[in-house]
């Protein structure tokens, strides 16, 4: 058996072994004194601080007298202090005397040793030097202060509640552990979760989380989270439900099944937990929740068994406590529809018994009305309807109202109890439950004992009836729990219950130990069960201690004993226990508490001194009073009062009680009854067999067989009616039924402390937490890892960490020289080389090794022991090696120091001796040289004077000189400046005065003209008054004058109408007319204002003239003379206007007729040349054969013989680039010609940047004129699109066979020097031959500035689309003209083609496309409308059957190489366009988009990836140009227009598909190497950091190396870059992929480093900080810096951990360098940062500085970053301007269709250069003239016109 030191405290002295002998004692009592050096810390007993520390101050040992003395002295703290600054200065002192037999005979202990500030915090208390009670206790204080609320304790997770909102359970944190190894970050119920799971799936073996601890502890909320975490971990779909839950939403995403799961929760919660004084929701039953997994490890299903609900509380609550929740939720929020049906109108929990009883009815922060709501909402997703919860409310109001029944009587049988016939109450009761109001009355007052021959009725007492009354109650109440968990489990099986599942994780939520003032029955069976449950802990601990001793074969070892509690239960459960005398007891008629409690006195208190280990050693009898008795139980005694005991063991309702309550007329109630009945009954039926209860019988053993067993009589064949089992009995049953569940599963422990009674945040109790310690068992476990070798490291580590300590001999031994005075240093480093795995030692090696460093400390062989990978040691001993190392570092520090000391004194003493003889012979120097320098100084002052006093004269007389000269000048200069300065002013005077006298004189003239017409009018204004009076006065009426007037204006406006006739007539002549028609506007113009101005003015004028009617008179015969003379003048300007109209009309009809007679001309000219042309093509056809049959094949041109090199070898031809070959003279027309024709809109590029087109001829015999022959050896092929079969082209004229001649020799020299320009200018234009250079960037590919949002609604899908569009292919399904097999018949001249599938009729139209030819634009027309074949050789040459190019430094590529896909296709889309094909472009788009996206659906190459995004993009970019610069505004292209624009839109989405799509798959692939390669890379050398947690050296991973270094992640990032810079992929997406990464790293490095304590040093953060170096250099490198800003969190990270971290000055210095880390993340970094060597721990003053400027923003700020998620984000990028369509096709693609279109444009503009240049002038001269007369009908042109106009000049090269 382990023993302890005090209280349960084991140290440094108390794990060695004992010896007989008083010399060994002696010796080994010393070697223990040897570790109590002065200043050594240890631990001390405290009243209130339970342990405190202090430290050594003096030391006596007397070995003549064996005796020992020690003082330790501490600090007092004031009563404010929170840490070891606010001492007062007082000293307390601690006195330690013993002699060397009492410490050998363990009579006494020496003090428990504190442990080094290294381990201050540790997350693992295992891990610990000195391992012992009080230093568990320490170090859960100093983590709890630093906010860590988990701590582990070996396979115990050890959980502090904080009494406040942490943010430990974020859906962040929550994926964090998903899929992690246990230990592999910080200690969290997670981990504990994530280990269940993985133990389950790994090992195939199901799994229990037993969570325990005393009421307040936080079991309730833990099972919770480890149900969250099951529901969520692990289930893609349930993730993002799982983070709304977390914040409050709604958890929509989740499968049924979990939804139900969690809804649990809050039902169990309102029905089965209630406050206490401890906890404000104490859960007052067992609970364990069977998780049920499938084959695939989802979860399918869940069970749920209760244990023992406290009826009890239902009728009493002790004060400041409260009743079940469920009963103040209903009071709180019932909805007042059903208040007045339930009796709860205007009542509160104050009106009930049931639930006043405590005082206090509510709990702060908890709203009864909103937890009502969400007890309802769960019962709804469980399958509870709002019916049977009426019901359920119902049944919880009858309760309240059975408390509140009166009762009245006596005290004694005789007089009887009674209840009024008025009792609202009692009637309300009857009413809600619909029983028999008379029968429950008088059974409620009465009994009934039935002997053999009749039955007896006799009254009860007050006392009793009430004892009846709350036993109807807690029976009812009983009953309904077992009904909802019954329901629960209904649900959450499906009706399944009884199936098996695969696989299963048990959640047990149980009790933990209680020891209160007054303990009855309820305390102890929660206690029986804890003394069963850490049985089974302690044997689980005991069975992994002895597998890890024989796993690593350790030597001279006996098994492990520890203390059995069994005795203990064997008190309890045994054959004559306290169970079966209880039970035994209860069966009698006449058993009472006070003769229970005798029998257990009599049987187990009857022996004065028990044997040990036997129960009665376990049982004390009370001092005083025979009704209590006390049990010895594992974690405390308990002294149990008897009283309640029997009553509540039998917990039985009388069967007349239960009869009228089954006879009720409410179904609901009948149903609780009955079910639970019929299930008791089978229960009682397996507890009297076996008495392992089934699932079942667990979840019945909930109720403690409280209903009655009369259900079952019938089951058994006997008379005798069958025995009620007793609540102690099922509990038993159940008991063992749960132990059955642990033993055959993986068990994982987690204990709850409550830390506090005042339920304070953050407050450390230390007495109550050490008291759970010792009652949750993690102290045993402590102890039983004392009893053994509790201290571990793996065997490199070890060496590793304590090389240093290798003897002298054991070094020469390592190194074979015995002679080598550095032997040790030497093998030091050579024990490094090994570790580092450079070294080829194996493990006996470095056994042996570690065995000669610890006998090198240890002199006894006991104190340790060295298995196959690890060294163990006794407890303690790992703390004295470590002392053993830090002296040697101190003793070698001082050794260096010295010699360090000695070096630089001695350095500077010669250095002083050298720098005094120096100064010396400087100094001696300097004097001689400054006599020297004096004596030279004299000698040359003689000299110098007489040199300087003849300088200065001659100087003086040069000055003079000068002076007297220029005074001349400047007199002279003056006075001829003033005379040309008057000479000057005198002209300018003359010339002002000519301006000014001319502009006087104008201005007067002017002002004259002005005075005069103003008069004039004036004049004329006042006689036309007079005149106008005149009128009136002569006709005596107003009418007259206004007729005259509207007269005169009808005239006006006649002439108006005319002349503007007249005008818009002239208008539509040529340019002489138009001359005349501007001459007309102005004409009118002129008189228009004229006429304007002056009816303006008459009308200004009439008041005025009315006013003024006698002196008008005179004025109107004068205006009446005016108005003739301006009829008069407009007369003869319509005469004249007539004559002029005549004449233009006469010039324009003979224009026209001139126009005639042209256009007959330019047709003829016309007709001609086509001739020429047809004949000339056939001249070169015939020339071509005859070339290709004397070449045996060598010249053949581009189109014969099956496209390009059609007359070589198939394997040859495909093998030849473009960029090897020189330009033919053909070619660079051609391409310039396809380059002007096929923009369409675009902007045309510089020559220079457009590359050229190779010539495939073959032969030396080819040459300038058998490429030049090739252009149009087309011509003599078929024609497309005709209805009858080709006809042989006429034959030409011997003069137009010469004519053609001299235009083959002109056409070859022009191409002969074109091609030597274009050739020049491709070999400047080259790429790069690897790809390992950089792409060179050009000025051709601006980019545009219209941005393009890409990831957007597709709106429909591409099925869709493609469905309605209809499949190609497919015969005559499509060609209007008898489908594709058809017009492929009449193409060839009636062969046939017998294949259905589009594949074959695309090959066998390529095998015989040899001679397809397209003559004109109806052809092109033609096909682009009805060719189906067309879009087939699209979708499988530049698609389907594809072989993306690698990457290949023997070969290069330019762009054309690898973009001709998108060139292709985007040149038949234009073409669509420019037809109007809207239904074309929409097949052709959709069909290419959906053929891309099968290509890229899998992401099986990075090569392919990069190919195709940049192909998509590249064809975007054509199509987003073409419209950009398309200005067409008619009506009919309108659908085009719309076809383009969808397009467009499926393009962006699939461009934005292949993005994220590779971009999840780089990341799923990259995401492996970042922790690795960035984090574990210890590429900077000398600052190597030590993983030493305890799981790390559980699983033998100690120092390593990681196998990925940060190499590895720049390989990844070159690969990645290079691939996207050979298939020229857009710069942005190159940014944008790369900061994805950086991202990446960033994310996924931050959130490992804050969570795994192993990382959070500044060893390792200097390894970090010089891999994100590395990485910041490369995105240098590569143009993409600004991408790194994704790092700034994790640089700043990284920055934390090498900063100081020991003064508040230091904690400004942290939040202002770190400014993007919240208070939350820079809190969390320094609670687990594992502090290095001569490093102090982060404690105190420090530690509580941060959590309080944590503390206002703690709550909102999130400690990990948010994982990049793809599914949220929209692809930004700019489509670039693409100048110019690239129509180069590979040699040994064969597409003839595709060739054919895009030779049939290059040919057309080629021959019409033929044409223009045989005519010489006259053909531009017609053209020019035709351009002429067509620009005069310009504006009267409609839209074709125009479109016909733009083409003619693309044919003309404009």
């Amino acid at each position: 058996m382990a023993s302890g030191v005090g209280n349960g405290g084991g140290n440094a002295a108390s794990s060695s072994s004992s010896s007989s002998s008083g010399s060994s004692d002696s010796s080994s009592v010393l070697t223990e004194l040897k570790i109590y050096a002065k200043g050594t810390k240890a631990f001390f007993g405290d009243d209130e601080l339970a342990w405190v520390q202090a430290v050594l101050t003096e030391k006596t040992v007397d070995e003549e007298a064996k005796k020992v003395s020690m003082t330790f002295e501490r600090k007092l703290l004031d009563a404010t202090a929170n840490d070891n600054s606010n001492s007062n200065g007082e000293m307390q002192e601690y006195k330690f005397e013993a002699t060397f037999d009492e410490l050998a005979s363990k009579k006494k202990t020496l003090p428990p040793l504190c442990n080094p500030p290294l381990l201050e915090g540790i997350d693992d208390l295992t891990s610990l030097s000195h391992l012992n009670e009080p230093a568990v206790l320490h170090n859960l204080q100093v983590r709890y202060g630093m906010h860590n609320i988990y701590t582990y304790s070996g396979i115990v997770l050890v959980a502090l509640n904080p009494f406040d909102r942490v943010a430990l359970y974020s859906q962040d944190t929550l994926e964090a552990y998903a899929g992690r190894m246990r230990g592999e970050l910080e200690p969290h119920l997670f981990a504990i979760s994530e280990d269940a799971f993985q133990g389950m799936v790994r090992d195939r073996k199901n799994q229990t989380i037993i969570v325990s601890g005393e009421s307040g502890a936080g079991k309730t909320m833990s099972a919770k989270y480890i149900m969250r975490y099951f529901a969520a971990a692990h289930d893609d779909t349930a993730l993002a439900a799982a983070a709304a839950k977390v914040g409050g939403g709604e958890a929509s995403g989740m499968s049924h099944v979990e939804e139900q799961i969690l809804a649990t929760n809050p039902v169990l919660e309102a029905f089965g937990n209630a406050k206490t004084t401890r906890n404000d929701n104490s859960s007052r039953f067992g609970k364990f929740l069977e998780i049920r997994f499938n084959e695939r490890h989802a979860i399918e299903a869940a069970f749920i068994r209760t244990y023992l609900l406290e009826r009890s509380r239902l009728v009493y609550q002790p004060p400041t406590e409260r009743n079940y929740h469920v009963f103040y939720q209903l009071l709180a929020a019932a909805p007042e529809a059903d208040r007045e049906r339930l009796g709860l109108a205007g009542r509160t929990w104050e009106s009930f018994h049931y639930t006043s009883q405590g005082g206090n009815g509510c709990i702060a922060g908890v709203d009864d009305a909103v937890e009502y709501a969400n007890t309802a909402a769960a019962l709804d997703v469980i399958g509870v309807d709002r019916q049977r919860q009426a019901r359920i409310h119902a049944l919880l109001a009858a309760l309240l109202h059975i408390g509140n029944i009166e009762i009245g009587g006596g005290a004694s049988e005789r007089t009887g109890a009674s209840v009024g016939e008025a009792d609202e109450a009692c009637e309300r009761v009857v009413s809600l439950l619909q029983i028999d109001g008379t029968l429950f009355r008088k059974w409620l007052t009465k009994k009934q004992i039935v002997t053999r021959s009749e039955k007896i009725v006799s009254a009860i007492s007050r006392a009793q009836a009430l004892v009846v009354r709350d036993s109807v109650a807690k029976f009812v109440y009983a009953h309904l729990f077992d009904w909802v968990v019954r329901t629960l489990n209904e649900a959450l099986t499906g009706g399944n219950g009884g199936t098996p599942p695969a696989s299963f994780i048990g959640v047990l939520d149980i009790y933990g130990f209680e020891h209160f003032e007054h303990n009855s029955f309820e305390q102890f069976c929660i206690n029986y069960a804890n003394e069963k449950l850490q049985q089974n802990f302690n044997r689980h601990v005991f069975k992994l201690e002895q597998e890890e001793y024989q796993r690593e074969q350790l030597q001279n070892w006996t098994f492990v004993d520890f203390q059995d509690n069994q005795p203990c239960i064997d008190l309890i459960e045994g054959r004559l226990g306290v169970l079966a005398l209880l039970d035994e007891e209860s069966r009698l008629q006449q058993g009472s508490d006070a003769t229970f409690t005798e029998k257990l006195i009599k049987q187990f208190a009857a022996t004065p001194r028990p044997a040990p280990k036997t129960p009665m050693a376990f049982f004390k009898r009370p001092r005083f009073g025979a009704d209590s008795f006390t049990i010895r139980h594992y974690a405390h005694d308990v002294s149990y009062e008897a009283a309640g005991f029997i009553e509540k063991n039998k917990d039985t309702v009388p069967d007349e009680i239960q009869n009228v309550l089954r006879a009720s007329g409410d179904a609901f109630l009948g149903d609780v009854l009955s079910a639970t009945a019929a299930e008791s009954g089978t229960n009682q039926q397996s507890a009297g067999g076996s008495g392992a209860g089934s699932g079942a019988g667990a979840g019945a053993g909930s109720a403690g067989g409280s209903s009655s067993a009369s259900a079952a009589a019938g089951s058994r064949l006997s008379v005798r009616a069958p025995r009620k089992p007793t609540l102690g009995t099922v509990f038993k049953h159940s008991l063992a039924s749960l132990m059955e569940t642990i033993e055959a599963t993986e068990s994982h422990y987690i204990r709850c402390i409550k830390p506090n009674d005042a339920k304070a945040a953050w407050r450390f109790d230390a007495p109550m937490v050490l008291s759970q310690l010792r009652a949750c068992g993690v102290l045993e476990t402590i102890r039983i890892s004392c009893a053994g070798y509790p201290s571990r490291l793996p065997i490199p580590e070890f060496i590793h960490r304590y090389r240093v300590l290798l003897p002298a001999s054991a070094a020469r031994a390592l190194l074979g020289n015995n002679n080598n005075n550095n032997s040790t240093a030497a093998a030091t480093t050579t024990i490094a080389t090994a570790l580092s795995g450079s070294g080829a030692n194996s493990p006996d090696e470095f056994r042996r090794l570690a065995n000669d460093i610890l006998l090198a400390v240890f002199p006894e062989p006991d104190r340790f022991q060295v298995g196959l990978t690890k060294v163990f040691f006794r407890s303690g001993m790992l703390a004295v090696i470590e002392k053993h190392r830090v002296e040697r570092l101190n003793a070698a520090a001082s050794t260096i120091q010295s010699l360090a000391r000695m070096h630089q004194a001695r350095t500077r003493y010669q250095r002083q001796r050298h720098a005094v003889l120096v100064l010396q012979t400087a100094t001696r120097g300097m004097l001689a040289r400054r006599e020297l320098r004096r004596l030279r100084d004299t000698r040359a002052s003689v000299a110098i004077q007489s040199l300087v006093r003849s300088y200065l004269a001659r100087r003086h007389f040069a000055e003079t000189r000068t002076v007297l000269t220029r005074l001349q000048a400047l007199v002279r200069g003056s006075q001829a400046r003033s005379k040309f300065k008057a000479m000057r002013e005198q002209k300018a005077a003359i010339a002002i005065q000519c301006v000014v006298r001319g502009y006087f004189a104008r201005k007067k003239f002017t002002r004259d003209m002005y005075l005069v017409v103003r008069m004039q009018a004036y004049r004329r204004a006042v006689i036309a008054r007079k005149q106008l009076d005149k009128f009136r006065e002569e006709k005596k009426s107003a009418a007259h004058f206004k007729e005259v007037t509207y007269k005169l204006e009808g005239k006006l406006m006649e002439l108006t109408r005319q002349l503007d006739e007249s005008q818009s007539r002239a208008a539509q002549l040529a340019e002489k007319l138009r001359l005349a028609d501007r001459e007309a506007k102005e004409l009118r113009a002129t008189q228009s204002a004229t006429i304007d101005k002056a009816t303006a003015e008459l009308r200004e004028r009439v008041d005025s003239l009315q006013r003024a009617k006698e002196a008008a008179d005179a004025q109107c015969v004068e205006l009446r003379g005016e108005l003739d003379r301006a009829r008069q003048e407009l007369e003869d300007a319509r005469q004249q206007a007539t004559a002029d109209k005549d004449a233009m009309d006469t010039q324009r009809a003979e224009l026209e007729k001139k126009l005639a007679d042209l256009q007959r001309e330019l047709d003829d000219s016309r007709a001609q040349l086509a001739d020429v042309r047809a004949q000339h093509q056939q001249q070169m056809l015939i020339q071509q054969q005859n070339n290709s049959s004397n070449n045996n094949g060598g010249g053949g041109g581009i189109l014969s013989g099956g496209g390009i090199g059609g007359g070589m070898p198939a394997d040859k031809a495909s093998s030849i680039k473009r960029s090897d070959t020189h330009m033919a003279a053909t070619g660079g027309n051609r391409w310039r010609a396809a380059a002007g024709y096929a923009a369409t809109g675009y902007d045309m590029a510089d020559s220079s940047g457009l590359p050229a087109l190779s010539a495939v001829g073959g032969g030396s015999g080819g040459g300038a004129a058998a490429a030049a022959a090739g252009i149009t050896a087309a011509a003599g092929g078929h024609g497309y699109g005709s209805s009858s079969h080709l006809m042989p082209p006429p034959s030409a004229p011997a003069s137009t066979t010469t004519h053609a001649s001299a235009i083959q020799q002109q056409q070859q020299q022009q191409q002969q020097q074109h091609s030597q320009q274009q050739h020049s200018q491709q070999q400047s234009n080259r790429r790069p031959h690897s790809i390992d250079h950089a792409r060179p960037t050009g000025g051709n590919a601006a980019a545009s500035s219209k941005r393009s949002t890409i990831g957007g609604d597709e709106g429909r899908t591409l099925a869709k689309m493609l469905g309605s569009l209809g499949g190609f292919g497919a015969s005559g399904a499509t060609s209007p003209t008898g489908g594709a097999a058809a017009q492929l018949h009449r193409s060839l001249g009636g062969s046939t083609i017998l294949e259905d599938d589009e594949a074959s009729a695309a090959a066998a139209a390529a095998a015989n496309g040899a001679g397809f030819e397209l003559r004109n634009e109806d052809d092109v027309r033609e096909m682009l409308e009805h060719d189906d074949l067309l879009i087939a050789e699209v979708l499988n040459e530049l698609i389907g059957d594809l072989q993306v190019p690698m990457p290949n430094v023997d070969a290069e590529y330019s762009p054309p190489d690898l973009l001709f896909p998108a060139h292709l296709i985007g040149l038949c889309v234009i073409k669509m366009f420019q037809y109007n094909l809207a239904r074309r472009i929409d097949r052709l788009l959709m069909s290419t988009i959906a053929r891309i996206q099968k290509k890229t659906a899998a992401f099986e190459s990075d090569y392919t990836s990069a190919f195709w995004l940049s192909n998509v993009f590249e064809l975007l970019s054509i199509i987003k140009t073409s419209m950009t610069e398309h200005q067409s505004s008619a009506h009919e292209y309108a659908e085009s227009e719309r076809a383009m624009n969808d397009g467009m839109q499926y393009l962006e989405s699939l461009l934005s598909d292949i993005y994220f799509g590779w971009i999840k798959d780089l990341q799923k692939r990259f995401v492996k190497l970042i922790i690795p390669g960035v984090v574990e890379s210890e590429a900077l050398p000398g600052f190597t950091a030590s993983d030493s947690g305890f799981f790390n050296r559980l699983m033998g991973t100690g120092p390593r190396e990681s196998s990925v270094k940060i190499e590895n992640v720049l390989s990844f990032f070159n690969h990645i870059w290079r691939s996207m810079e050979f298939y020229y992929v857009d710069a942005a997406i190159m940014r944008q992929i790369m900061s994805e990464l950086l991202c990446n790293i960033g994310v996924t490095a931050f959130n490992n480093i804050i969570m795994r304590r192993n990382f959070c040093s500044w060893k390792r953060g200097m390894q970090i900080q010089y891999n994100l170096t590395r990485i910041e250099e490369w995105c240098k490198t590569h143009s993409v810096a600004d991408a790194t800003r994704n790092l700034d969190r994790l640089l700043q990270l990284v920055k934390l951990l090498q900063l100081q971290k020991s003064t508040e000055q230091d904690i400004d210095i942290m939040f202002e360098v770190c400014d993007l880390l919240n208070a939350a993340q820079i809190k969390k970094l320094l609670s687990i940062y594992a502090v290095s060597d001569y490093e102090n721990p982060i404690i105190g003053v420090v530690m509580n500085e941060v959590t309080r400027r944590a503390a206002p923003t703690e709550k909102a700020d999130k400690i990990l970053l948010d994982t990049n998620d793809l599914n949220d984000q929209v692809l930004y990028l700019t489509a670039r301007k693409v100048p110019a369509i690239e129509t180069y096709i590979p040699p040994e693609f064969r597409m003839p269709r595709v060739r054919a279109l895009v030779d049939s444009q290059t040919d057309m503009s080629y021959d019409d250069d033929i044409d223009l240049d045989i005519d010489g002038g006259v053909g531009n001269e017609l053209l020019e003239e035709d351009d002429e007369l067509l620009e005069d009908y310009d504006e009267y042109a409609p839209y074709p016109h125009q479109q016909h106009q733009h083409h003619r000049q693309q044919q003309l090269g404009m």
